[in-house]
């Protein structure tokens, strides 16, 4: 009994010792366990953790490349379209610069101001449905009975053998310096200078009196042609009886809403010659065209007959095969002969005449 306790006291003795001394390698060991463990894991996660941010950078990369790639190519397509648009509106400001640079020096230049002004009334002669070399002709040079030379810009024929004289005249210069200027009173004075120049181009007009040099019939007055309505109202409105002085000078001035009435009216008045002149031409070819219609008539007259004989005689024909040649065949097909698909129709009489007009007049 004793040798049991002593060997259980041992026995405990032992487990404490180890448990002691457990505890102590516990205490001295777990800390550098514990530290490698961590420091393992750690790196393993850290591990991990870097893969995946060099993976996402690496990504991020590859998007961000792709992105200034597309970028650039986009601006270099930008920078291409730029530049080409670019030198398009220099070359279409240079042209715009050189055409408008052509324009003010016609403006400036009588010269060219004239040649526009002739340029744009034969259009409009055209335009009124006149032919040149027949109805009007440009620049003809007369010689008058002291010998000198005149030539209008326009003659206009009429259908009576007469000649209105048409002379293109664009006194523009001093109107554009008018609208110009910036100060009123300057302003005011360019556009009566602007009146009085027209005045001017009348009175020189009206000298040179085509009406009785050029040897034909015309008008008494020659026609003034203005280009530019705003010119001619201008003008009018700085000096409200400029119509009336060039009048007295046999003058008629006229913008481009009164000229082409004027030309349509030449046109109309030839129109009506021309009919007139082709009117016993129309009264014989109306007496063909009635000749050729009653021979017509009697033709169709002829045919509508004969649709009426036709017509009798067909009925007249099925008359007969209704009243003898039918019932015979019919009584033959009772008696077998013929099977009920193949029996012999009835026949149909023909309806109505042929019927002449209402207006059936003679025509003579």
């Amino acid at each position: 009994m004793m040798i049991n306790t002593e060997l259980i006291l041992i026995m405990v003795a032992a487990c404490l010792v180890s448990i002691l001394l457990g505890s102590i390698l516990t205490i001295k060991l777990l800390p550098g366990i514990l530290k490698s463990l961590f420091r393992d894991t750690a790196e393993d996660v850290l591990s991990n953790i870097t893969e995946e941010v060099k993976d996402e950078q690496r990504q991020n990369e590859n998007n961000l490349t792709h992105m200034f790639d597309r970028i650039n190519s986009e601006l270099f397509a930008a920078r291409s379209i730029w530049k080409e648009n670019t030198s398009n509106i220099h070359h279409e400001i240079r042209e715009l610069s050189r055409s408008h640079t052509q324009w003010i020096e016609a403006l400036s230049n009588p010269i060219e101001q004239g040649a526009l002004a002739e340029e744009g009334l034969e259009i409009m002669l055209q335009s009124a449905g006149l032919v040149k070399g027949i109805s009007y002709d440009t620049q003809v040079t007369e010689i008058t009975n002291q010998g000198e030379r005149i030539r209008p810009d326009f003659y206009v024929y009429t259908p009576d053998n007469g000649v209105i004289v048409i002379d293109s005249k664009a006194p523009i210069s001093l109107y554009r310096e008018a609208i110009e200027t910036e100060d009123p009173a300057q302003k005011k004075a360019k556009l009566y200078r602007h009146a009085t120049s027209v005045l001017n181009h009348a009175v020189a007009l009206g000298a040179r009196n085509y009406s009785q040099e050029i040897g034909r019939a015309t008008p008494d007055n020659v026609i003034m042609y203005v280009p530019n309505l705003a010119i001619y109202l201008s003008a009018c409105d700085q000096m409200p009886d400029l119509i009336q002085r060039a009048w007295t000078h046999k003058v008629t001035i006229a913008p481009p809403e009164a000229m082409f009435p004027i030309l349509k009216n030449i046109m109309l008045t030839w129109q009506q010659k021309k009919l007139h002149e082709n009117a016993d031409k129309i009264q014989k070819q109306a007496k063909v065209i009635h000749s050729r219609l009653k021979k017509f008539h009697s033709y169709f007259a002829k045919i509508g007959k004969s649709m009426d004989a036709a017509v009798t005689a067909f009925n007249q024909g099925s008359n007969s095969w209704e009243r003898r040649l039918s019932p015979a065949f019919k009584r033959m097909e009772e008696l077998g002969v013929s099977d009920t698909l193949n029996q012999i129709p009835d026949s149909q009489q023909i309806e109505g005449q042929a019927v002449e007009s209402e207006n059936n007049e003679k025509i003579d």
